[in-house]
């Protein structure tokens, strides 16, 4: 099993950029409740660098085994909300993520 250090400055970078695409505060990301925009860093922190649940869970203060349950639920909405797919398009090319995401069975 191959993992990946987390990287705080990467992390950061992902979160500036979701915080301009989607006009939020950083507070809205690192705050104690889950938002929606928590789980899209997460998300991209997932499926961009391939980090651990673990260490993203602990950095964002979820509980590891609710990472992959994030990660499938905002991959389901990447797939189905056409706006969705566009801003996280849009937030991968400001992180210098040349490639979109897509995903095969769409």
């Amino acid at each position: 099993m191959n993992t990946t250090t987390f990287n705080l400055e990467k992390a950061k970078i992902i979160e500036d950029a979701v915080c301009v695409e989607f006009g939020c505060s950083i507070y809205e990301i690192v705050c104690f409740k889950n938002t929606f925009l928590k789980k899209v860093v997460v998300f991209l922190l997932s499926k961009v660098h391939g980090y651990n649940k673990r260490n993203i869970g602990h950095k964002y203060q979820i509980t590891y085994l609710y990472v992959p349950t994030v990660v499938a639920e905002l991959e389901w909405q990447f797939k189905n909300v056409q706006a969705f797919q566009v801003s996280i398009n849009n937030v991968c090319k400001k992180i210098g993520y040349e490639q979109d995401l897509d995903f095969a069975g769409r």
